[in-house]
């Protein structure tokens, strides 16, 4: 790998000269400056992001990455509650924060332009855009990041997370509490990370012997009520019914309604998040909430915290769940109400 002593020893020049002509100093002359810049690029020299930053003013802005689309601010709503929560915490140090949509295959491409064209000191990432490359990226340039959501690979990326598994263990004890003993799950696909981990925290809470059937399929309303259907065609009885996320919780409540099954009277159900739907349905649906503004609040402190700390690694969890009561949940101790 071609370090800044490469450069300065192939230009006859000190490192500070070399530094200040890759950074555009004025006070480098124009010619000094291009041939430097040559010598550079020659021999393939990369600056390191973050020497860069210090070498330089800061900018004082930040960008934050993720996947957007058609929709997005309804299909994935804490997006923009992490991004309120960030954006606050960064105004309260002078940064601003910039938006920027892309996806997983264009994230580091973006990411290295960013960093080289000067345009921000650090980077703030929602995980469905991370790539083994952009981590890698990320890492060999010591790049200034928070990536939100725990990525999908082990790393030495700096990341913060909502405690996805214990969200599961919480439902679980809540299930558990109410006398349910026999329960069925409904989650995303095995490569859904979140609705993985929140069942495998469920499982643990529960024990083998109460899950009676776990279904999965694609985090929508409409995978939700066939999957609600097909829990209604089990041979095996059931109480309650813990979903993965608001999605397929009011697909399920739609299919149970539909078919003159009641909630809770006849089945409780338990989901995660309050958005979107977990207030308005009919009956408001029992949750395990998460204060996903406080995890953009604590992602841009640490993204600060990063530029100012070189070296600083952070892989943690953040805001923890908290049993949001509602009218989904009854006790199998106390006899069903008329409606």
């Amino acid at each position: 790998m071609v370090k800044i002593k490469d450069v300065a020893r192939e230009a006859g020049t000190s490192i500070s000269t070399v530094s200040k002509a890759l950074n555009g100093s004025y006070t480098i002359s124009a010619q000094t400056t291009a041939r430097i810049q040559a010598i550079a690029r020659e021999l393939g020299y990369r600056p390191n992001a973050r020497a860069q930053i210090f070498a330089r003013k800061s900018t004082r802005a930040m960008v934050f990455l993720a996947k957007l689309g058609k929709d997005v601010a309804f299909e994935s709503p804490h997006l923009f509650e992490i991004l309120s929560g960030a954006q606050a915490a960064l105004n309260e140090k002078k940064y601003t924060l910039t938006l920027q949509g892309c996806d997983a295959k264009d994230a580091c491409p973006l990411a290295r332009e960013i960093m080289e064209s000067k345009s921000a000191d650090g980077l703030l990432l929602h995980a469905s855009v991370v790539t083994r490359e952009l981590a890698a990226m990320l890492t060999r340039e010591e790049i200034p990041h928070i990536i939100i959501g725990k990525p999908p690979f082990p790393g030495s990326l700096c990341w913060i997370d909502n405690d996805n598994h214990l969200s599961g263990a919480l439902a679980a004890k809540r299930l558990k509490e109410l006398n349910h003993k026999s329960i069925a799950l409904m989650g995303g696909h095995e490569d859904d990370q979140i609705s993985q981990l929140r069942l495998e925290g469920i499982q643990a809470g529960l024990g083998a012997s109460s899950v009676v059937k776990i279904l999965r399929g694609d985090s929508t309303i409409d995978e939700g009520q066939r999957m609600g259907l097909a829990l209604l065609t089990l041979p095996e009885p059931f109480t309650a019914v813990i979903c993965a996320n608001n999605f397929l919780a009011v697909g399920c409540l739609r299919a149970f309604q539909r078919q003159g099954v009641r909630v809770p009277e006849d089945i409780s159900l338990i989901t995660f998040d309050e958005y979107p739907f977990a207030k308005f349905t009919d009956p408001p649906l029992t949750t395990i909430s998460i204060d996903v503004h406080d995890l953009g609040v604590q992602a841009g402190k640490l993204l600060v915290s990063i530029i100012k700390k070189p070296g600083m690694h952070v892989q943690s969890y953040s805001t923890l769940p908290a049993l949001v009561t509602r009218g989904s949940c009854r006790s199998l101790d106390t006899p069903p109400t008329a409606r």
